[in-house]
Parts: C-alpha cells; sequence; structure tokens
C-alpha cells in the first residue's frame, strides 16, 4: 500500500484543503490527512484512491473513495458543513 502524507499531496489539492478548512474557520493542524493508491480490487466501483481525515481534536475520521475524476473533497466539504467532525 503506497500512503502519502497531506505535505505529499499536490500543491493545488493542499490549497483547496486549506481553503474548505478556512471557509469554515478551521485550522488545517488540527486535521491529519493522508491517502494510500493501492485500493483493493473489492473496493467501491472505481476507486483508485481513498483519503483519511482525523481531527485531532475530537478523534473523528473519515474515509473518501476517490478516483482520477471524482473529488473527495467535495465530500468532505459537506461533512465539515453538517458537524460530523465535530464534538
Amino acid at each position: 500500500m503506497t500512503t502519502h502524507d497531506f505535505s505529499e499531496f499536490s500543491w493545488d489539492e493542499q490549497e483547496d484543503v486549506k481553503a474548505v478548512l478556512a471557509n469554515r474557520g478551521l485550522d488545517p493542524r488540527d486535521f491529519q490527512i493522508a491517502d494510500n493508491d493501492n485500493v483493493s480490487a473489492g473496493a467501491t466501483n472505481g476507486t483508485i484512491r481513498q483519503v483519511s481525515v482525523t481531527r485531532l481534536s475530537t478523534g473523528k475520521r473519515a474515509i473518501y473513495d476517490t478516483d482520477h475524476f471524482a473529488t473527495w473533497l467535495t465530500d468532505f466539504a459537506e461533512a465539515l458543513e453538517a458537524g460530523d467532525f465535530d464534538d
């Protein structure tokens, strides 16, 4: 399994994540984000990458399946809006 820390994500993806967090008034240092691009064959159809997000202050965690075209960031932004990472 090839795992990448957030600092290894593309610069534009990092900037998009920071913008989503800033929009909600959240500190990026409160989130641990990593991905793996070696997803098992049994994963959701079309999934080639999974992104794991953990909010350190609450311990809440989510995993987002994605491919080259579907963005996990939309699901993450919706989860933040819904309070899924809050206490």
